[in-house]
């Protein structure tokens, strides 16, 4: 898969012929855009996949499923020929349809364009499948990958259930584990404190953050991974915050990982957070929470 960084519109090539164009944000690569690109594999008649997607989502608000590196390598594992990835600045935010199909699309010169039902795109989402069905003669509509329920896979979909602490369904329909990458900084030691030292993870990009609770996790580092306890929350029993940290309590290991780069793997919701009376009542769960961790790690090569 050859990637292409498009910062502005003369980095566009202009020169690859017999393209089919794969459009969407793919936050999350998940079942559902994985669907919508194996189709276009599949209808394509040996013809070049290119892949059209954004840095980033076009509203600054929105949290994330994935970062940028994350979402190439998941993408890279796909029938896929060329990435073409748009900066996601303001001239781009405010682009209408019309421009953005004239500036972008039309210099890609796709023979085939394949895009989900409910796609949309430019300035307040004005450009849709029937606008693009308007200039182009070869536009193939993907519907959807359905969910347990029968509705629509989505990110957003996703993003609710990881804010639900619903992670094991959520993974299922990432087809992985949901992965929040971060540097380890400094905390307040609490955990050293109750003899459970934790490493305080700053994610790196502004994720979807799980709902407060107990999870069971692994961190990896230099391509190692090491399960762990981690609490994302407010930690109520002491010193309770004003937002949600994480704090990944690493077992059998003693390594410093302090300012270090990792990525955490969330695999169950263990329990919610709770506010302990007292701090032997605390360090009693964790204990519990250490040892149910190890077990649940301990049964299965799928958590590998």
């Amino acid at each position: 898969m050859k990637s292409f960084l498009i910062k502005n519109f003369d980095d566009i090539p202009t020169n690859i012929q017999d393209l089919s164009l794969v459009f969407g944000l793919f936050d999350g690569v998940h079942k559902g855009h994985q669907g919508l690109i194996n189709y276009s594999y599949k209808n394509s008649k040996n013809k070049k996949i290119g892949v059209l997607t954004f840095d980033k989502a076009l509203k600054e608000t929105s949290c994330s499923l994935m970062s940028l590196e994350d979402k190439k390598t998941e993408l890279s594992k796909l029938p896929i020929d060329y990435l073409f990835i748009l900066v996601c600045d303001e001239n781009l935010k405010r682009m209408s349809h019309e421009t953005f199909l004239n500036l972008v699309l039309k210099k890609l010169k796709p023979s085939t364009i394949f895009c989900g039902s409910d796609f949309r795109f430019g300035y307040k989402a004005l450009g849709d499948v029937a606008y693009l069905k308007e200039h182009f003669s070869n536009v193939n509509v993907f519907d959807f990958v359905e969910d347990d329920d029968g509705n629509k896979i989505s990110s957003r979909s996703i993003k609710d259930l990881i804010s639900n602490g619903e992670i094991e369904k959520a993974n299922n329909y990432l087809t992985r584990p949901f992965q929040i990458d971060g540097k380890v900084v400094s905390g307040l030691h609490n955990g050293h404190d109750l003899g459970f030292p934790t490493a305080n993870i700053s994610p790196d990009i502004n994720y979807v953050l799980p709902k407060n609770g107990v999870y069971f996790t692994k961190i990896e580092l230099e391509n190692k991974k090491i399960i762990a306890v981690t609490n994302i929350g407010v930690h109520p029993s002491i010193s309770k915050l004003d937002k949600p940290i994480i704090e990944a309590h690493i077992i059998g290991e003693n390594e410093d990982l302090y300012n270090k780069n990792v990525k955490l793997y969330i695999y169950k919701k263990e329990r919610d957070e709770i506010n302990f009376k007292n701090l032997e009542e605390l360090k009693k769960q964790i204990q519990s929470d250490k040892e149910n961790c190890i077990e649940y790690f301990s049964k299965s090569d799928l958590h590998k």
